[in-house]
């Protein structure tokens, strides 16, 4: 194997760089999208109902913290028109579950409402429990 010239190794260098600022820049995206999707006042009110929901507190026990929402997982979590779903590993001492939240906006309007929120705890895999839905709590 012959010298790697100069040349070649300010290319790999440059090429380094830049791979590792897109890998940051990406990861910084991820995380501006999350953070905007907490920062939402509907994701709040839904964390804020499951934390006060009686069933919900007898199968995590408190405190219930929210864990990362895997925002690259478009399957689960995502914003079409005016429908948003997103998908939340939520736990608390007993055991882990997941919050689904379900939001929508009326046409032209700014202001995401829930219109369901369901828990399903890791040992209840085949079930959820509702914890808001649109007809009523």
């Amino acid at each position: 194997m012959g010298k790697i010239s100069t040349t070649n190794m300010k290319l790999v260098k440059i090429a380094s760089i830049g791979g590792i600022a897109t890998i940051m820049m990406g990861y910084a995206a991820k995380n501006k999208i999350e953070s905007n999707v907490k920062s939402a006042p509907f994701y709040n009110e839904a964390l804020l109902l499951v934390r006060n929901h009686p069933a919900a507190v007898h199968l995590l026990g408190q405190p219930i913290k929210d864990g990362h929402i895997n925002v690259s997982d478009q399957s689960k979590n995502y914003i079409k028109g005016n429908i948003a779903n997103f998908v939340v590993p939520i736990r608390g001492p007993k055991q882990t579950g997941t919050m689904f939240i379900s939001v929508m906006k009326e046409e032209g309007g700014e202001v995401w409402r829930i219109n369901k929120v369901e828990l399903e705890a890791f040992n209840l895999k085949d079930k959820r429990l509702v914890i808001k839905s649109q007809s009523g709590t």
